[in-house]
């Protein structure tokens, strides 16, 4: 990083000096910074940039190494003290009035990575405002590690998520089916009340900022089109719904249940619509993954990234603590080829972290303030790792599962796709409904989104379960990005196959095609553009519903 330029005056070119000083007092007027400090020239914005983005980055750092602490119990850590770096640099309205301005002025200064730098700066002070405002982070930390300490108990014992999740995938009774379900609604009952003080407070930050509530800001933060989202959204409800309501009248039947639950759904697709859990052993899948990962043409052994199994919160989670020299991430212990599959994504994102190649820390993608990336290609580059488990080549070379087996498996998978979209589409809409009006009757929101989108009836007795979402608190107004991830994972994979064919996953090759296209550039161009270039079009959800089995779809693109 450069420290802060000043000028030398030399007598031969006093004149000129005088005559430039001159123009930039009337076509640049300074613009006073925190520490007496002028930026008056492009000159003096770049190494002012770079001071900026080196805090930026320290406070990214700090942020991960709290997050990793607090998930995976190696050491201590403060999220408040954490964020309240980020507070420093995102409460200072005079840098925030340097950025506006000089993002006003970026057209005339024929630097478009300078410009791109100007606009992610721009999205982060909003996001940053709401991020760093010390009310929303008190409420937020301390909601968090409620969640991540909370107890659950079934049948007045201990148990964890995974254990509930993997229990209920086996579980052959309806009724303990039932009872294991309803097990995340102890957690719910405990923090709903502040779960909804949260949010009211980040509506009431986002309205000051001038958007109507905090998920329309998320949305323009994230740079995804609102009304191209929910047309999208409606779309993919539209062309599900009857497919998906086969699914349930036929489940009905066939498992002799007198009225499908959604505490049915794990067990049912487990049993019409899986490989089996022996052809994923858990202690195989870092060795699994290594041997692909390789043989795709990754350097596995010299990359600096971290595996962890523990029982957290969330399937998996991955933090870029320093980009590109330290990615971390933890998996869930649950079973089967969902723990491949979630593995395999997790490690997508740490390799996209390890090979950015951008000197400037705000284009890197650091996750922490809404802005400074679009969650939902993360979450796509990702997943197109996850989707190679689900390839039948991958399948046939690296599971023991039989031909016929994964030939069975190939035609069924489009359902559990399809329950996993529509369950997406039912969280998204509970949240994007509950920032609209947090007063409203959130049980009953709740009840009408697994009507609307699960085809599944919950009694009013029914105890709620939405804040049980450690999402709502720690990832807000995120679930719209798997489904936009699933979307981009599956169009990358199809340009994978018509560039380097059916045998893609072997093909060591791939590693050179997404560093070049989707990994090394950051955040340089926006993500619709690094979507175009890596596949040809813009992002559509035509691939995504040929996997799951549609094949009448009409394309709806994303400019």
């Amino acid at each position: 990083m450069h420290s802060l330029s000043r000028h030398i005056v030399i007598p031969f070119f006093v004149i000129l000096l005088i005559m430039n000083s001159c123009m930039k007092t009337q076509n640049e007027p300074p613009k006073t910074v925190s520490g007496a400090e002028t930026i008056s020239s492009k000159n003096d914005l770049i190494p002012y940039l770079s001071g900026l983005e080196k805090k930026y980055e320290k406070a990214c750092t700090a942020m991960g190494i709290a997050n990793w602490n607090s998930y995976s119990h190696e050491g201590p850590y403060d999220l408040g003290a954490a964020k309240k770096q980020f507070a420093e640099i995102f409460s200072d309205t005079a840098a925030r009035a340097i950025i506006d301005e000089w993002l006003r002025r970026s057209p005339s200064l024929a630097d478009k990575l300078l410009a791109r730098r100007l606009e992610l700066w721009h999205r982060c002070f909003l996001g940053g405002a709401i991020y760093a405002d010390s009310a929303i982070s008190e409420s937020e930390n301390a909601l968090q590690q409620r969640i991540t300490e909370f107890k659950f108990t079934y049948e007045k014992k201990p148990v964890t998520r995974a254990e509930v999740s993997n229990r209920m995938r086996e579980e052959r009774k309806a009724q303990i089916r039932h009872q294991l379900w309803r097990v995340p609604s102890q957690l719910s009952a405990a923090v709903a009340d502040d779960l909804r003080k949260l949010v009211k407070l980040r509506n009431a930050k986002a309205k000051k900022l001038g958007f109507p509530n905090y998920y329309s800001l998320s949305l323009h933060l994230h740079a995804i089109k609102e009304e191209w989202l929910l047309g999208t959204l409606d779309y993919l409800e539209q062309q599900t719904r009857d497919r998906f309501s086969e699914f349930i009248a036929a489940s009905e039947k066939k498992y002799h249940l007198k009225t499908f639950g959604p505490a049915d759904f794990d067990y049912v697709l487990r049993e019409s619509a899986s490989l089996p859990d022996k052809y994923f052993p858990g202690d195989s899948v870092f060795p699994v993954l290594h041997r692909f990962e390789t043989g795709i043409g990754f350097r596995v052994d010299t990359l600096p990234i971290k595996e962890v199994v523990k029982d957290i919160p969330y399937g998996g989670l991955s933090l870029a603590i320093t980009i590109p020299t330290d990615s971390r991430f933890l998996v869930n212990p649950t079973k089967g080829k969902g723990f491949y599959g979630v593995a395999f994504h997790e490690y997508g994102h740490s390799l996209k972290a390890v090979y950015t190649d951008v000197d400037y820390p705000i284009l890197k993608g650091y996750e922490w303030i809404p802005g400074a990336q679009c969650a939902g290609y993360e979450e796509g580059v990702a997943d197109m790792h996850g989707e190679f488990t689900d390839d039948s080549v991958w399948l046939t070379k690296f599971t023991e599962a039989t031909v016929p087996q994964i030939e069975r498996y190939m035609k069924a998978r489009g359902l559990p796709a399809i329950y996993r979209v529509r369950r997406l589409m039912k969280d998204f809409w509970i949240e994007y409904e509950m920032y609209k009006d947090p007063d409203q009757d959130l049980a009953l929101l709740e009840r009408n989104a697994y009507k609307k989108y699960l085809l599944v009836s919950l009694d009013t007795t029914e105890p709620h379960q939405y804040a049980s979402s450690i999402w709502y608190t720690s990832y807000p107004c995120y679930y719209q990005n798997y489904i936009i991830a699933g979307m981009i994972a599956t169009q990358l994979q199809e340009a994978l196959t018509n560039k380097f064919g059916d045998d893609k996953c072997v093909n060591g090759r791939l590693a050179d095609f997404m560093i070049k296209n989707l990994y090394e550039s950051g955040e340089t161009l926006e993500w619709t553009e690094r979507i175009r270039n890596a596949t040809g079009k813009s992002l559509e959800p035509g691939a995504f519903l040929r996997k799951l089995g549609i094949e009448d779809s009409h394309p709806l693109t994303e400019d």
